[in-house]
């Protein structure tokens, strides 16, 4: 079964479980170590400290959606 997985750069770190947007990893490349493919990381608007559209391109490589929320039309 296909996961969804929260990322919020407002999060204080990774210890939580990524499973809903209160409980977000911090990080999208922890969200992708979790995640398997046919998954869906969602990436909260916010300030990243890291090359966030490479981490995507990975991300999509590695079988998996991600979407920035509020970007859907």
């Amino acid at each position: 079964m296909a996961m969804l997985w929260y990322v919020d750069s407002k999060i204080s770190g990774d210890a939580n479980d990524g499973r809903t947007s209160r409980s977000a990893f911090k990080s999208l490349q922890h969200a992708r170590q979790v995640a398997r493919p046919g998954d869906t990381i969602v990436i909260a608007p916010g300030i990243y400290d890291q090359d966030l559209a490479k981490r995507i391109d990975a991300a999509r490589a590695a079988g998996l959606s991600v979407t920035v929320a509020g970007s859907e039309t």
